[in-house]
């Protein structure tokens, strides 16, 4: 017996069975309420509630489907099944795509993935020059594919 979770594949009631209990584990941690906040997500990636990383707002963005500032057990089950060994490469990689695409357009532009680096490198405590930034930015484009207004797409996407 199986629970749709996902599209791609089932989770098993006991796979199931497993998520909710960690759920309940971490939506106890400092508000006793059923939903995950992102202090909670925070504090189980960092051990601090308070830690501002910009990879895990990201995560708990798109773990968030409704978007009411909270997770709830069904958006969790949902988003972990992302991570499970059936789910396609497919899905994984738009999955990583959506992380920074963060208009929800299709596309990363390039202003906005030189901020996502720039963001990336200070909470790393790392401080390069503009013309080092601009050679990342340039590398990751050349090793992307873009359309013909020079934003970066996800193909089938």
């Amino acid at each position: 017996m199986t629970l749709q979770a996902h599209h791609a594949h089932a989770v098993t009631i006991k796979e199931v069975e497993s998520l909710y209990e960690l759920f309940k584990k971490i939506s106890h941690l400092i508000f006793n309420d059923g939903f995950i906040h992102k202090e909670e997500f925070q504090f189980v990636l960092f051990k601090d509630s308070n830690k501002r990383n910009f990879f895990a707002d990201r995560i708990f963005d798109l773990f968030d489907i409704k978007g009411n500032g909270v997770i709830e057990f069904g958006e969790f089950v949902r988003s972990l099944s992302i991570f499970h060994p059936y789910t396609s490469q497919d899905e994984k990689i738009t999955f990583a795509f959506r992380i920074y695409d963060l208009q929800k357009t299709g596309f990363i532009e390039r202003e906005v993935l030189k901020e996502m680096v720039l963001a990336l490198l200070n909470e790393s405590d790392l401080f390069l020059t503009d013309d080092v930034v601009e050679t990342i930015v340039d590398q990751i484009f050349k090793q992307a594919y873009f359309n013909c207004d020079g934003k970066m797409l996800l193909l089938n996407g």
